[in-house]
C-alpha cells in the first residue's frame, strides 16, 4: 500500500558497489590519467644504516626524456620532516621525524633517496639506474632488546637515546596481588612485524594550477581531509587551495592512514614543474616501505589455584622502526589499554617502550595494538590454565566480566559500555562443538593427526581516541527526490555506499536504490576524520543518521503542510508521506519542489533540503568476539590443517548481515595469515627477508576452513545506532585462536609455548627438540 514503510536495517541486501567493480568499473588511482602528466619513480636505500656521502643524479637529468630529479639537497628548507601526531607516552623526549628525502644518512632499507620523474614510467625506472650513491655502511640496530637498553650508540644522536616513547597502565595493588598468589606463572612473546599487503598497493596522482593557485592531489588513502592538513603544514610554501580526493580504493587495512614522503615529493615536483605527477607503488615496494605488529613481551600471571587471576604484570617492547610517520605512536598506546581483554582482573602494571632500530616505520594494521595485546593476555591465560591442569574454558569463565557489571572500567582505564560475555561464548563453544571435540581428543589414535582445539574471548573498541570521534556528514535532497548522503568515512571494502542507503532508506521512507552516498573529497566537507578505529558506523553512521533525523523532520513537517495533516499523522515510506485518514500522499520529489518555493512552506520554515551536522561519539563501544579453532598437526611433517571454525560476534546493531559477515571472514583470514605464516624479518644486516609475495606467505584458499559464524546483538548506549565496529574485531581474536590450537595439539609432547608464525618446520623442531 502507498506509503506503507519498509525496514531496510538488518536485511542482508546485496552490496550496491560490487556489480560496478566486478564488470571492471572501478576507478582506482593507478586508473586516472591527465594530460601532459609525467610519471614517478622512486630510488630507495639498499642498505639498513649508512651515510649518504653523495648522490649523483647528473647522468639521470640528462636522459632523455627526464623532467626532473628531486633529492634531498633539493627540498631542504621547502619541505618539512613528517612528524607524528603527538600521543599519550610521548612525554617531551624528541620522536624522530621522518625525512621526505634522505639527507646525509639512510636508517633502513628501502628508505626513500630521490624521485625522478619523466614522460613514462620506463624511462623513470631506467633512470633511477643512472643515479649513484655514494654509502659510507653503518652498524645497524636490530635487535629491540638491545635498543631498549641502549646497547649501542642510539640511533639518532640528537635525541639520546633509543627509547623514544613510553605508555604505561594500571591499577590495584599489583605486588599485593603476587604475594598473595598460589603461583606465578610466566610468558615471553614474539609478535613480528606483517605487512598490510592491500590489493592495491599506494598510488597518487598530483596537480597544480598556478593561476588559481590550486594543488590537487588524487591519492588511496582512508584520511582524505589528514592528508589535505599535513600538506598545508609540511609544504613550507603550500597553494592556498588544497584539494584531496579518494577514489576507489582496493584495500587499506590501516596503513593507508599515514601521510607518505611520496605525497609530498609529488606535490612538490607538480608545483615546480607545472604538470601532473603520478606514482604507483610497485609490490616490493609496498613490502619494505612500513609494517605493522612487531611486538616483544614479558608477561607475569598471579593467580590462585582455583583459577582466579589475582594480577598481571605486562614488560612490552615496540619495534618502531628508525623513524615515525603521523599514526605511528596509536597501536603502541592501544595495546597497553587492550591487554585487560574481557577479564576483571583488578590489579596490573602495564608499560610499554617504543624503540627505534633500523627497519621501517611501523603504524596501524587491522586492529592497531588488538591483536598484539590480544596475543599476549589469551596466550597467558592458556599458560595458566596449562599450569592449573584446568580447562582454558572453565579457566576464562572463571575470570570474565559479567553482564551485570556494565559499565565496567579495566584496571588499564578502558570503560567497556555492555556486553554478555559468557552467552557469546557458550555459543561459539556449542557451534565448535568444544565438548565433542575434547572428546575425540582424548581418543585420538596415537598414530594418526595429534588434535589442538584453541579459543580466543576478545574485546575491540570502536571510533578511536577522543580526536577521531568526530565525524562530519551533509544530507541533500534534490528537486527529483534523490537522497544525497556526504560522508567522511572513506570505504574501501567494507560497503560503506550499501550500509549508509540502508539507514538513509529507514529515516526517509525511500528505497535504497534512492539513496547515492559520496566519500573521500575534501572539498565536499570541511572536515573529516576518515575510516579509522572501525569507526565508519559507529561515528560516520551516526553522523549521517542524525543528519537524516534532521531530514525527517522536515520533510515530515512538509508533507504535513501539503496534505493538510498534523506532522505526527504523517507516514513516511514507499517514497512517499502518506496520510492514512485521508488516503493522500505526496512523493518526495514533490516535497523537495516545495522545498524550494518559499511560498509553499509553513510559516518559518527556511526553504530548502540541505542539512549538516557535526556529531561526536561521547565513549567507545566495545565489541566482542569469542573464537574456536581446530586443528590436525601432523607429527611426522609439522603440517598444521585447520579443520573447523566457530566464532560469535557481538557487535552491536547490524545494518547488513551480509557485509557483517564478510568482514568477519575477511580478518579471520588474515588473522590465519599472521598465526601460520605471515612475517618479516630481518638479518642482522637490517636486509628484509621477505621482499615479494614469493617469500611472504599470505594465506590462501586451501588454509581456510568454512566458517561457522554467528552474532550476538547487544545494542551500543553510546551511540543512536547501537552499533560495535566490527571491520577489526575478527582479526584480534583469529590469530591467538589458532595459535592457542597448535599449542594444544602439542601440549603432550611438553609444548609450552610457540611464537608466530607457527610454520611446519617450527613445530617440527619443537617436537623434535634433539634433532
Amino acid at each position: 500500500m502507498t506509503g506503507q514503510p519498509v525496514t531496510y536495517t538488518g536485511r542482508s541486501i546485496n552490496r550496491f558497489e560490487d556489480a560496478r567493480f566486478i564488470r571492471g568499473g572501478g576507478a582506482y588511482v593507478d586508473d586516472l590519467s591527465l594530460p601532459g602528466m609525467l610519471h614517478a619513480a622512486m630510488l630507495r636505500s639498499t642498505y639498513a644504516h649508512a651515510r649518504i656521502r653523495s648522490v649523483d643524479a647528473a647522468a639521470a637529468r640528462e636522459l632523455p626524456g627526464v623532467a626532473a630529479v628531486l633529492t634531498g639537497v633539493d627540498i631542504e628548507g621547502a619541505i618539512a620532516d613528517i612528524a607524528p601526531i603527538r600521543r599519550e607516552g610521548m612525554g617531551e623526549t624528541p620522536v624522530p621525524e621522518h625525512p621526505v628525502l634522505a639527507r646525509d644518512r639512510v636508517c633502513y632499507v628501502g628508505q626513500p633517496i630521490a624521485m625522478v620523474v619523466a614522460e613514462d614510467l620506463a624511462t623513470a625506472h631506467d633512470a633511477l639506474g643512472l643515479i649513484a650513491v655514494d654509502y659510507e655502511p653503518l652498524p645497524p640496530i636490530t635487535d629491540p632488546r638491545e635498543a631498549a637498553r641502549d646497547v649501542h650508540e642510539p640511533l639518532h644522536v640528537h635525541i639520546g637515546t633509543n627509547v623514544v616513547m613510553k605508555a604505561s597502565a594500571g591499577a590495584g595493588d599489583v605486588d599485593g596481588a603476587f604475594a598473595a598468589a598460589d603461583r606465578v606463572v610466566r610468558g615471553r612473546f614474539e609478535v613480528p612485524r606483517l605487512v598490510a599487503s592491500p590489493m592495491e598497493c599506494r598510488g597518487l596522482l598530483a596537480t597544480y594550477d598556478g593561476d588559481s593557485d590550486a594543488l590537487t592531489l588524487w591519492t588511496s588513502t582512508q584520511v582524505a581531509h589528514r592528508v589535505k592538513m599535513f600538506l598545508g603544514t609540511l609544504l613550507r610554501d603550500a597553494p592556498k587551495e588544497i584539494r584531496v580526493v579518494t577514489p576507489d580504493v582496493g584495500g587499506g587495512f590501516g596503513r593507508k592512514i599515514e601521510v607518505w614522503p611520496e605525497e609530498l615529493a609529488a606535490c612538490f615536483l607538480s608545483i615546480k614543474l607545472g604538470r601532473p605527477v603520478k606514482w604507483s607503488e610497485t609490490r616490493s615496494e609496498n613490502m619494505v616501505a612500513s609494517h605493522g605488529r612487531g611486538y616483544t613481551a614479558d608477561v607475569e600471571a598471579a593467580v590462585r589455584n582455583d583459577g582466579v587471576i589475582l594480577g598481571m604484570r605486562f614488560r612490552i617492547l615496540a619495534d618502531m622502526g628508525a623513524y615515525f610517520l603521523t599514526s605511528s605512536g596509536g597501536p603502541l598506546g592501544n595495546a597497553v589499554q587492550r591487554v585487560a581483554g574481557p577479564y576483571a582482573i583488578e590489579n596490573m602494571d602495564v608499560e610499554c617502550l617504543g624503540v627505534v632500530t633500523n627497519k621501517p616505520p611501523t603504524g596501524p594494521y587491522r586492529g592497531a595494538g588488538g591483536p598484539e595485546a590480544a596475543v599476549l593476555i589469551e596466550r597467558m591465560v592458556d599458560m595458566v590454565a596449562a599450569e592449573l591442569a584446568m580447562d582454558p574454558v572453565a579457566l576464562r569463565k572463571r575470570n570474565f566480566i559479567p553482564a551485570s557489571a556494565f559499565p565496567y572500567e579495566t584496571a588499564t582505564g578502558l570503560t567497556y559500555d555492555s556486553g554478555d560475555f559468557e552467552a557469546a561464548f557458550d555459543r561459539a563453544l556449542e557451534l565448535g562443538e568444544y565438548d565433542v571435540q575434547r572428546a575425540k581428543q582424548r581418543d585420538a589414535n596415537k598414530d594418526g593427526p595429534l588434535i589442538g582445539i584453541g579459543v580466543a574471548t576478545v574485546v575491540k573498541a570502536s571510533g578511536g581516541k577522543a580526536g577521531v570521534r568526530v565525524s562530519n556528514s551533509r544530507v541533500r535532497i534534490d528537486s527529483a527526490g534523490l537522497v544525497h548522503v556526504y560522508t567522511d568515512v572513506s570505504p574501501h571494502g567494507q560497503g560503506t555506499a550499501t550500509s549508509f542507503a540502508q539507514i538513509a532508506a529507514d529515516a526517509l521512507g525511500i528505497p535504497p536504490e534512492q539513496v547515492r552516498v559520496y566519500h573521500g573529497d575534501t572539498d565536499e566537507l570541511e572536515a573529516g576524520n576518515g575510516t579509522t578505529s572501525s569507526r565508519g558506523l559507529a561515528v560516520g553512521g551516526s553522523a549521517a543518521y542524525m543528519a537524516l533525523q534532521e531530514a525527517r523532520e522536515k520533510v515530515t513537517r512538509i508533507g504535513a503542510h501539503l496534505l493538510g495533516c498534523a506532522q505526527d499523522q504523517v507516514t513516511l515510506g514507499g517514497g512517499t508521506a502518506h496520510h492514512a485518514a485521508s488516503g493522500k500522499s505526496v512523493t518526495m520529489a514533490e516535497i523537495a519542489a516545495a522545498a524550494e518555493d518559499a511560498s509553499a512552506l509553513p510559516a518559518g520554515l527556511e526553504p530548502g533540503l540541505t542539512f549538516e551536522v557535526t556529531w561526536t561519539l561521547p565513549a567507545n563501544p566495545f565489541a566482542f568476539a569469542a573464537h574456536i579453532a581446530l586443528v590436525e598437526v601432523d607429527p611426522g611433517t609439522g603440517d598444521i590443517r585447520l579443520v573447523r571454525y566457530a566464532a560469535v560476534h557481538d557487535c552491536g546493531l547490524m545494518i547488513n548481515p551480509r557485509i557483517v559477515r564478510g568482514q568477519i571472514q575477511g580478518g579471520i583470514t588474515q588473522g590465519i595469515g599472521q598465526a601460520l605464516s605471515e612475517a618479516v624479518f630481518h638479518d642482522g644486516d637490517g636486509q628484509p627477508l621477505a621482499g615479494s609475495f614469493m617469500t611472504y606467505g599470505l594465506p590462501h584458499t586451501e588454509s581456510t576452513p568454512d566458517f561457522v559464524l554467528e552474532h550476538l546483538q547487544t545494542p551500543s548506549p553510546t551511540n543512536p545506532l547501537g552499533i560495535k565496529g566490527i571491520g577489526e574485531l575478527p582479526t584480534v581474536a583469529s590469530p591467538v585462536a589458532v595459535a592457542n590450537a597448535v599449542v594444544d595439539a602439542l601440549s603432550g609432547y611438553g609444548v609450552r609455548h610457540l611464537d608466530m608464525p607457527i610454520s611446519p618446520e617450527a613445530v617440527w623442531h619443537a617436537l623434535n627438540p634433539q634433532a
